[in-house]
């Protein structure tokens, strides 16, 4: 930058009166909005749904895990880590409760008809797979019958009257059991998105707010799911994107395939992981996604966007939403949590892939190495970790426990003697 351009840029800053500027959380800002640049170019393959547009066979023998913690993966890993941390952290600041604030109040009308939005799209879009008549819930999932089409068709229709949402649910959840039994269950767990919007569907009409609350957050874990899962495809069947990316060699900015493949698998993960996580790093993670499925479908066209489009008013749901402070899922945690969750969800995608496909005694060291991760984020987010280092557990000192656990059996003994 120019030393003209510079004192520019502090005149107007001067200005604005932007005191944060010079904060320490400046430069983590600026790295992120860098970061966040190349991740809405990057990952555009990947918001598409490889299922969608190549012939895939879930089947198949997924890549060796030692084929897949490359050099690479282990580099890109670190880095969303950190990015991860720093979002978290910024979170916690000044800058960070303006900018929940701001999003608040810009958002507040969109969030007071969120309702009615989901139902419109959900209308639109469940109508738009009925006039194809070869399609159930997505695009790649084939159900031709009279009475599948019938169903389908009363979904749109059930979304007029809050008194028959119940009956629009109960039509997804068809059409989902119905998908297992055709697809297995396995390869619906690309969809669980679907569940979850049935269960809003079924909870709508309910004035009761923990069932309120209850809604929205299954439908924000739902999709959180149906974005993560499909992520795992990126690091295990890349011979799946592989030529999708080669028919848009514009979307790789350069970089080789393989490359482009594991960076697009990370940035798809790391936002799905982020939806799980506290009200500002979800709405953000929430608004970057929808703007990737919205620029793929620039690229894979009409089929991509009546696909993603019931996913994009979900997001855009959770993007207008407030929610509520999660007290546990602080900036520390999520270093352990970030970096677990990855390796974790590898684990438990070839596991249960063996457990479906291959020879059951297979998926035991993936399932139970993603069982010991898991159950390090659990303990993570309870604090036992941070609380062990500062001698406490749940908030008590773990020396009185042990002290007060050891009296038991000598206070029932004396009990039993009198």
């Amino acid at each position: 930058m120019s030393v003209d351009h510079t004192a520019i840029l502090k005149r107007h800053l001067a200005t604005l009166g932007a005191s944060w500027a010079t904060s320490s959380v400046t430069m983590p800002m600026i790295f992120i909005g860098c970061l966040a640049v190349d991740a809405i170019a990057m990952p555009t393959t990947a918001s598409a749904h490889v299922k969608w547009f190549v012939p895939c066979q879930t089947s198949e023998d997924p890549l060796p895990l030692g084929a897949v913690f490359t050099p690479t993966f282990s580099l890109l890993s670190a880095l969303f880590v950190a990015l991860f941390y720093l979002v978290c952290k910024i979170e916690q600041t000044a800058f960070g409760t303006f900018l929940t604030k701001l999003l608040d109040r810009l958002t507040r009308r969109l969030h007071e008809r969120a309702d009615v939005l989901l139902r419109a799209v959900a209308a639109i879009s469940f109508s738009l797979l009925w006039a194809d008549g070869r399609v159930i819930l997505t695009p790649e999932l084939k159900g031709s019958s009279v009475w599948l089409s019938a169903i389908q068709l009363l979904i749109p229709l059930y979304m007029f009257g809050r008194a028959t949402l119940p009956g629009a649910a109960a039509a997804i959840l068809v059409l989902y059991c119905y998908g297992v039994a055709t697809y297995g269950l396995f390869h619906m767990l690309d969809y669980p998105v679907y569940l979850g919007l049935a269960a809003y569907f079924a909870l709508l009409g309910s004035c009761n707010a923990k069932l309120a609350a209850f809604r929205v957050d299954c439908l924000r874990w739902t999709v959180a799911l149906s974005l993560l899962w499909p992520s795992m495809e990126k690091f295990v069947y890349p011979g799946w994107i592989a030529p999708i990316a080669t028919a848009h060699p514009e979307l790789t900015l350069s970089f080789d395939v393989a490359t482009f493949i594991t960076a697009a698998g990370i940035v798809e993960f790391g936002l799905a992981l982020a939806l799980f996580w506290t009200p500002l790093v979800r709405r953000l993670a929430a608004l970057v996604l929808a703007l990737l499925l919205f620029a793929a479908t620039f690229d894979f066209g009409k089929t991509d966007g009546i696909g993603h489009l019931m996913i994009i008013a979900i997001l855009l749901a959770v993007f207008v939403d407030p929610g509520r402070e999660q007290v546990r899922c602080r900036p520390t945690r999520a270093l352990l949590v970030s970096g677990a969750a990855l390796p974790a969800a590898i684990f438990l995608y070839t596991g249960a892939h063996a457990l479906c496909y291959g020879p059951w005694h297979t998926a035991l060291l993936p399932l139970a190495a993603a069982a010991v991760l898991l159950a390090a984020i659990v303990l993570s987010l309870r604090g036992l970790p941070y609380g062990l280092s500062r001698g406490t557990i749940n908030g008590r000192p773990w020396r009185s426990i042990l002290d007060s656990s050891a009296a038991m059996p000598i206070a029932s003994s004396r009990r039993g003697v009198s």
